[in-house]
């Protein structure tokens, strides 16, 4: 028997995945709710790299965690991505480095046009993302990852 979802072709159930997203994506600056609208929309600078793409696109380590929970699967299995380099660099270290390069624990700072930003906490992120210590720590991640820029 075919199931309903087979009937929707696979670029309407992308779009209807990501409408349910939007309805649950917390506001500008609040905690993540891991609802991964901003990854079905772009790709961050470290999937870039990794998967030699642009920045627009759903990203190909976006990860179903649950039924409605989103999760980036560069943190959660780098291995998978990139055996060799989980390999030769170790699997928790890249974990780390790539947590920290997606801004793991910073937020929500995806923004849709039309919502209200927070000022302030972009301002604040923004300021931390300048700083000396957060400068040298996104240069070591980014070096654990191969990426230069």
């Amino acid at each position: 028997m075919m199931e309903r979802a087979d009937l929707v072709p696979q670029e309407a159930r992308a779009d209807l995945v990501l409408q349910e997203a939007l309805k649950r994506k917390p506001k500008h600056g609040t905690p993540c709710n891991g609802c991964g609208a901003c990854c079905m929309v772009t790709r961050c600078g470290l999937a870039q790299h990794v998967f030699s793409l642009g920045e627009f696109g759903r990203c190909p380590a976006l990860t179903q965690t649950s039924a409605t929970t989103y999760g980036c699967g560069l943190v959660l299995d780098p291995r998978k991505y990139v055996p060799a380099r989980a390999a030769s660099k170790g699997v928790a270290a890249l974990r780390q480095a790539a947590a920290f390069l997606i801004g793991s624990g910073n937020g929500c700072d995806a923004g849709r046009a039309g919502e209200w930003r927070d000022k302030a906490y972009a301002a604040a992120l923004e300021a931390r993302g300048r700083s000396a210590e957060n400068v040298k720590a996104r240069r070591r991640a980014k070096l654990l990852w191969g990426a230069s820029k």
